[in-house]
């Protein structure tokens, strides 16, 4: 099975990026659902109001994360998927997002691509938009 890969450039820098993954304020705040976030390697996190959930796998500060990572929706024999996110600062205050998701439930790849895109792509995006005018 293919993993899917999301990318975005956005107007931002990468440490901030990089703290939307690992911050649990952050997180909730442009996710607007909640977010408890352990942001040390082994650390365990839960997203979207506990339907995301997993552990910190590597740290590469403004680089790369990875996650092991799995939904309620995963049957109890799913393994965890994996998600590596890796940010490149492409200009100044400007960085692509890359995710790139494998190992998920077979047939769920389409309603994960689509998740990131309008549940975190949008948000961030949105979120971006309103602090460059501020």
């Amino acid at each position: 099975m293919e993993p899917i890969i999301i990318s975005s450039i956005l107007d931002t820098n990468a440490d901030f990026l990089y703290n939307f993954f690992i911050d649990s304020k952050l997180h909730t705040e442009i996710t607007e659902s909640k977010a408890v976030i352990s942001n040390k390697i082994g650390g365990k996190f839960t997203t979207m109001d506990g339907y995301i959930k997993g552990k910190i796998v590597s740290l590469e500060k403004n680089k790369r994360i990875i996650q092991k990572w799995r939904t309620t929706d995963f049957n109890k024999n799913d393994k965890d998927s994996i998600l590596e996110i890796t940010i490149k600062e492409i200009g100044k205050n400007r960085s692509k997002l890359i995710l790139k998701h494998s190992e998920l439930p077979e047939g769920s790849e389409e309603e994960y691509k689509n998740g990131w895109k309008e549940f975190y792509i949008r948000p961030l995006k949105e979120f971006i938009k309103k602090q460059n005018s501020a």
